[in-house]
C-alpha cells in the first residue's frame, strides 16, 4: 500500500491540531514532572487542562476535515464513523502520554508502556481514515486490549509489576474513551461487512504472529 501525503487543508489542520495537544502534553509533562508544580503520581496533573488541550486540538483538526469534505460528511454516515473513531483514537492516545506524567516519577515500566501505547494510537488515529475497511478488525484489537488489560490490572498484579492499579480520573475517562471506541468501531464494521468470524479470527492470528 502506497500512500501520497497531500498538504490539503485537512491535512494541515491534522498535523496544526496533533502539534496543539502534543503542546498541552509538553506544558503538562513542565508542570508535573520538571516543576512539580502538582503532586507526582496517579493524577498529578489537571483533568480539565488535558482534556481542553486534547479537544482543542481535535476540534482544529476537525475544520479542515469538515471544510474539505462537507458534502461527503452530510452524505456518507460511514465516512462520518471512521473520523469520529479517528478522534476517539487520538484522544486516547493523549490521556497515555497524560499517564506517562503521571506514572515516570513512580514506575518506570509503567511510563514506558504509556509512552509506547500513546503514540501508536495516535498513529492509528490518523491512519484510519485511509485505510480500507479490512484493517477495521485489526484496529478492534487495540482498545480491547486496553480494556481487558486495565479490568485485569484492578485485580491482580500484571508481571512485571507488583501491585494492582489505582482507578483515578484520567484512568476513568481513558477506559470510556476506549469503551466508546470499541463500540463505534462493531457499528463500523457491522455497517462495513466486515464483522464476522472469518476477519476477527485472522486479526487476532496476526496479532499473535501465527
Amino acid at each position: 500500500m502506497r500512500w501520497t501525503i497531500r498538504l490539503n487543508t485537512e491535512n494541515i489542520f491534522l498535523i496544526t491540531g496533533i502539534l496543539i495537544v502534543l503542546l498541552g502534553w509538553i506544558s503538562d509533562y513542565i508542570g508535573v514532572v520538571v516543576l512539580q508544580e502538582a503532586p507526582t503520581g496517579h493524577g498529578g496533573g489537571s483533568l480539565i487542562n488535558r482534556l481542553f488541550f486534547t479537544l482543542f486540538g481535535l476540534f482544529f483538526a476537525a475544520g479542515g476535515a469538515v471544510y474539505e469534505n462537507h458534502w461527503r460528511f452530510l452524505k456518507d454516515p460511514l465516512y462520518t464513523k471512521r473520523y469520529l473513531i479517528q478522534a476517539l483514537f487520538i484522544i486516547d492516545g493523549a490521556l497515555h502520554l497524560f499517564a506517562f506524567n503521571d506514572h515516570i516519577q513512580e514506575s518506570a515500566i509503567e511510563a514506558i508502556f504509556f509512552a509506547i501505547i500513546g503514540p501508536i494510537q495516535i498513529a492509528c488515529g490518523v491512519l484510519i481514515t485511509r485505510l480500507p475497511p479490512k484493517y477495521d478488525p485489526f484496529l478492534l484489537g487495540w482498545p480491547v486490549f486496553l480494556v481487558v488489560l486495565a479490568m485485569v490490572s484492578l485485580v491482580v498484579p500484571i508481571w512485571p509489576l507488583s501491585a494492582v492499579e489505582n482507578v483515578y480520573d484520567l484512568w476513568v475517562v481513558s477506559k470510556l474513551v476506549e469503551v466508546m471506541t470499541v463500540l463505534s468501531l462493531l457499528s463500523l464494521m457491522k455497517d462495513d461487512r466486515t464483522l464476522n468470524w472469518a476477519s476477527v479470527k485472522q486479526a487476532a492470528r496476526a496479532v499473535a504472529g501465527r
